[in-house]
Parts: C-alpha cells; sequence; structure tokens
C-alpha cells in the first residue's frame, strides 16, 4: 500500500482540491490532522477505500455524499442525499445566533425552534454550545428528521431536544418559543443553481417560489408561537433585503432587525427581535 503522502500527491496530481483530499484521507483513516501529519510517510491501509473516494469525487458526486459525513462547526455529521450538506455560512449564523442568545436572553432557560432543520446541524451545534436550553428540530421531510436523529444521537448526551415533523410553523403550533432560527429554500431561478448541486442535493431544501415564501410563512404566523419577548435568526439570499425589508415592516412593524454579512461581505442574515 502506499504512504499517506503517496496517496496525497496522487490525488492532487488529479486535481482534486486539497481541502477534499485531507477531508477524504481523516474520514477514511479516522485519524485526526495532528495523527495524519505524525503518520505521513506510514502506509494509508484504507487506500483502496480513499482512491475510490476520489474516483467517485471525479465522476462528479460530492465527497460529503460519498462519505456520508461533513464538517459542520467543529463536528462531524452524518449526511445523505435527504438533506443538504452544511455550508460555511451556516456556521456563521450559528455562531452569530449563540452571541444574539446571550446578549438578549442571558442566563434565562429558553426554548428554541430550529426549522427546516435538515440534517440538524443548526440545532444540534448551538444546544452543544447551550446545552441548559430546550430544543425543537422541525422538518417536512421525515427522511430528513431521521438523519437529524442519527446526529442527535451520535453528537449530544443529556441535551433537552426533540424532532417534530411537519410544514414549517405547523407542528410547533402547541408550544411557545424564545428563539426561532430557520434557513429555509431561497432559491427561485433554476439556472443560478450548479449542475453538482442540483443533480444531488434535495430539491425540496432548495426551491422557493417566490424566494420570500417561507421567510413570509414565519413571519405571518410566529407571533401564534412565540412568547412576547423574542428572537428570529434567517440565513439569506445575498438579493434579499429589500424584499424582507417589506414583510418585516408589514408582518412586525414595532420589531427591531437588522441584516448582516458573512465573510465574503455579502448580506446573507437577517436578526429580528420583538419586544
Amino acid at each position: 500500500m502506499p504512504s499517506f503522502r503517496e496517496a496525497y500527491f496522487e490525488a492532487i496530481n488529479l486535481n482534486v482540491p486539497k481541502s477534499i483530499v485531507l477531508f477524504a484521507m481523516r474520514e477514511i483513516s479516522g485519524l485526526d490532522n495532528l495523527a495524519l501529519t505524525n503518520n505521513f510517510d506510514t502506509e494509508f491501509q484504507k487506500y483502496p477505500s480513499f482512491i475510490e473516494a476520489i474516483k467517485r469525487y471525479l465522476n462528479g458526486e460530492m465527497m460529503e455524499y460519498i462519505l456520508n459525513k461533513a464538517s459542520f462547526c467543529g463536528d462531524v455529521f452524518y449526511v445523505d442525499k435527504n438533506v443538504l450538506i452544511p455550508r460555511q455560512e451556516t456556521e456563521q449564523l450559528v455562531y452569530k445566533t449563540i452571541d444574539y442568545i446571550n446578549l438578549y436572553f442571558k442566563d434565562k432557560q429558553i426554548t428554541i425552534a430550529d426549522v427546516c432543520t435538515g440534517s440538524g446541524c443548526v440545532g444540534i451545534s448551538i444546544a452543544k454550545r447551550l446545552p441548559k436550553n430546550n430544543y425543537f428540530l422541525s422538518d417536512i421531510s421525515k427522511d430528513a428528521i431521521r438523519v437529524a436523529n442519527k446526529n442527535i444521537k451520535s453528537l449530544l448526551n443529556a441535551v433537552n431536544i426533540q424532532t417534530v415533523i411537519g410544514d414549517m410553523l405547523e407542528p410547533l403550533k402547541d408550544f411557545k418559543f424564545d428563539l426561532i432560527i430557520c434557513n429555509p429554500p431561497y432559491i427561485s431561478d433554476i439556472t443560478t443553481i450548479d449542475k453538482k448541486t442540483w443533480n444531488q442535493e434535495p430539491h425540496l431544501a432548495l426551491l422557493a417560489n417566490p424566494s420570500t415564501k417561507y421567510y413570509e410563512e414565519i413571519l405571518n404566523g410566529y407571533k401564534q408561537i412565540t412568547n412576547k419577548q423574542c428572537l428570529l435568526a434567517f440565513e439569506i439570499g445575498e438579493d434579499m433585503e429589500k424584499s424582507l425589508t417589506s414583510l418585516i415592516k408589514k408582518y412586525c412593524p414595532k420589531a427591531s432587525y437588522s441584516f448582516e454579512k458573512d465573510l465574503y461581505g455579502k448580506t446573507r442574515f437577517l436578526f429580528i427581535k420583538q419586544q
């Protein structure tokens, strides 16, 4: 068997991005970055599995779906083609929301709904960092909830968290929340979706017509399931600020709100505080 170093350069020479090569090596070998570095010149015993994954990647498959693993907020989540692969900007949504929770709610125990949860990466990542709160993860897809439950079982311990199945706010109507966080579908123009994403990721989690459809559902109905003082947190499309501002003025004119940018300077997050 070749060494890790030989396998690494073999994949690099096939024009596979360095981040993908190292991700595949770590997950297939079971070694973390330090152990991989320390063993880089030793035999890569799982080389056949590695090179098979590289071949599938070169044939157009996403490495996260090949391995059924995706990195998010320092953890490795199980993913399959029933859920979106977590993105870097969604990690920012998690960290920004935690900051707002600490600012607005201090040490209060609150109840949080992660709507359109998919793999559960958003709700679970917040729960790992703020375990004293109560969490509900909801999705219309039974298969997505199956994935979320798998990740809850593998990544959480002694946290009050449950999953519910249903469309948007409907399965949450019997509860009261302090925070609703959501990364809903918001792509209305199919031509803007790259071919690899369209061919592999679930269309249900990508498309909305109009793009503001699911934001409007939440803004129109959130007061029925939230406490008087509450926070709404969204990931949004980079061109949605104007249309979402109109919805805020329509459904929650007395709320304060802020649009915030991602690491690339694009407007990607919306936070609404209702008092």
